[in-house]
């Protein structure tokens, strides 16, 4: 009957690796490659350690190789208790269950039923629940010297009815996710003749976000809402040699026609973004994520900016970076909406307050879409 303590060992390496006690790889071919260091003790026993890399070894100063013993040894009474007490019977029937203080709460209960048949032939079944979730039969039959051992898996069915009950045991309503939004600017609601053309791909939004996804309603419901921090860049490149120029008062727009030729010209601003957006999101079949479409506000605050040309002077590559404030709005505040299915997100965002302060520049709004990614 110690041999139980093998056994338990044996079926948990075969249920985490998937192969079958019937066949498959050996152990030594699913280990792969490795080293193998003996310990023998004083009294003739010997521990052997299995070691891909050093490290390994290493990691064993974290152990406390005596309490290990003492929970080893514990086990062990607990199956001799057992064993001693069926000992005489023909057809024994033993429990023993293990973890089942309050310090450690995974619980494994073994039952086996082993029946001498005609003093050559001997069977056991074996049931080995852990958690009451997983069940795991195994047969063993010794005839003429022989030993054949079946072991049963749960099946695809059952390992998923226990993740299901995983996750519906520690169901959270709100959960965190980092997400970045990739997509273009583009200036709206523009006096033509004082704002200049935006460059379409040089113009990027970045925004880093970190949200909070809080599921109303239950479980099963659909309906989500949106919250926490945004970090967004705008990047506003102008096209045609405009360059922007910044006085106490105003903020202004012109092309230079003289022979300095800008590779580069834009205005970058910096802010931090609170959303508030409602959502709803539906389960595909197999249930994973299907569609998706939310729609909300948010505000925020600048955080800083400034401009950036690149241009070449005497066969050499210059570069100007200036940081100002550009008179660009301090508070921020508007619309956003998300619409996708499955892993595929599509983001637009709109900036309601004017891009600059009143009467400090040109009349313009700023609109933001693209991809959401990590969603």
């Amino acid at each position: 009957m110690k041999r139980i303590l093998l056994l338990v060992t044996a079926i948990l390496l075969a249920a985490a690796t998937g192969v079958s006690a019937k066949g498959g790889p050996t152990l030594g071919q699913r280990l792969g490659d490795q080293d193998t260091i003996v310990v023998k003790m004083a009294n003739g026993a010997k521990m052997v350690l299995y070691l891909q890399n050093m490290e390994q070894l290493k990691a064993f100063e974290n152990y406390s190789l005596d309490s290990l013993m003492r929970v080893l040894n514990k086990y062990v009474d607990q199956v001799e208790k057992m064993d001693s007490a069926n000992k005489d019977l023909k057809s024994k029937e033993t429990t023993v269950t293990f973890g089942s203080d309050s310090n450690n709460p995974e619980q494994v209960t073994i039952t086996v039923q082993e029946t001498d048949q005609d003093g050559k032939t001997t069977k056991e079944k074996h049931e080995i629940r852990i958690n009451k979730n997983i069940k795991i039969d195994v047969e063993i039959e010794e005839k003429d010297g022989n030993t054949r051992v079946d072991v049963n898996l749960p099946n695809k069915a059952e390992r998923d009815s226990t993740r299901a009950k995983y996750k519906q045991d520690h169901y959270k309503s709100t959960k965190f996710n980092f997400d970045i939004d990739l997509g273009l600017n583009n200036f709206v609601n523009t006096e033509a003749q004082l704002v200049p053309d935006l460059k379409p791909m040089g113009s990027r939004y970045v925004s880093l976000n970190s949200h909070l996804n809080s599921q109303i309603g239950g479980r099963k419901s659909p309906f989500y809402l949106v919250s926490g921090l945004e970090f967004s860049f705008n990047n506003y490149m102008f096209d045609k040699n405009y360059v922007v120029e910044e006085d106490v008062n105003e903020v202004t727009f012109f092309r230079r026609d003289e022979e300095v030729n800008y590779d580069k010209s834009k205005l970058t601003m910096s802010s931090v973004n609170v959303p508030l957006m409602p959502m709803l999101k539906f389960k595909k079949s197999n249930g994973k994520d299907g569609f998706k479409i939310g729609a909300g506000g948010f505000a925020g605050y600048r955080l800083g900016a400034h401009s950036k040309l690149k241009f070449e002077e005497g066969g050499k590559s210059q570069k100007d970076k200036i940081r100002s404030s550009y008179n660009f709005s301090d508070f921020q505040y508007g619309l956003t909406g998300v619409i996708g299915y499955g892993n595929l997100d599509l983001f637009v965002k709109y900036n309601m307050n004017d891009l600059f302060k009143e009467n400090r520049g040109p009349d313009a709004n700023v609109v933001s879409f693209g991809l959401r990614l990590l969603n």
